[in-house]
């Protein structure tokens, strides 16, 4: 039998911990002996890596020295987009070498946000439309005109327009096509 000198943690409520406690005593065993058997059966097959995997989330590492005015100019946009000076810098440079846009976290959130709401807005348009079609509404007897509903998905289009431009006024900006100096 292998050695048992590893910790295995979790928090749950106490309701779930008594239907817990329960199921392996039904099972005759302890909570702990039961939640071995239930992580060997569920990672029994599992593959276990050789080696740790690294820690970096980058195959590679690229130095550069750099002008004093140049550093704290990527210290203030980096600060300014609340990132470390390195992870800033790297987001210039894949920007560049991929040409493609490449926001940070905080960003990348908000983008995503204002996609899912874009969807939200286009999928309630797109019922309101096949209500319409088949003159049926509920609750009201109002029923937007063709020309409220077209109005509608035009602001939609709009607002992934808007969207789609902030991605690319990100990718000028940080291969430096587009840069205001303060």
């Amino acid at each position: 039998m292998p050695q048992k000198s590893e910790v295995v943690k979790s928090r749950v409520s106490p309701d779930s911990k008594a239907r817990f406690e329960a199921v392996a005593a039904e099972h005759g065993l302890t909570p702990s002996e039961f939640l071995r058997q239930l992580v060997e059966t569920v990672s029994g097959g599992a593959e276990v890596p050789s080696s740790k995997p690294s820690q970096a989330r980058r195959e590679g590492k690229l130095t550069v020295r750099l002008e004093a005015s140049v550093r704290a100019q990527i210290e203030r946009e980096a600060k300014g987009q609340g990132v470390p000076p390195s992870t800033w810098a790297a987001r210039i440079l894949t920007a560049r070498a991929l040409s493609a846009p490449q926001p940070v976290q905080g960003e990348r959130r908000h983008i995503r946000w204002g996609f899912r709401q874009l969807r939200g807005a286009a999928t309630n348009l797109n019922q309101i439309a096949a209500a319409m079609n088949r003159g049926v509404f509920t609750g009201s007897n109002y029923a937007p005109t063709r020309n409220e509903l077209q109005e509608l998905r035009n602001s939609v289009a709009s607002l992934r327009d808007l969207l789609r431009q902030y991605a690319a006024g990100r990718l000028k900006f940080q291969l430096g096509d587009d840069l205001t100096h303060e």
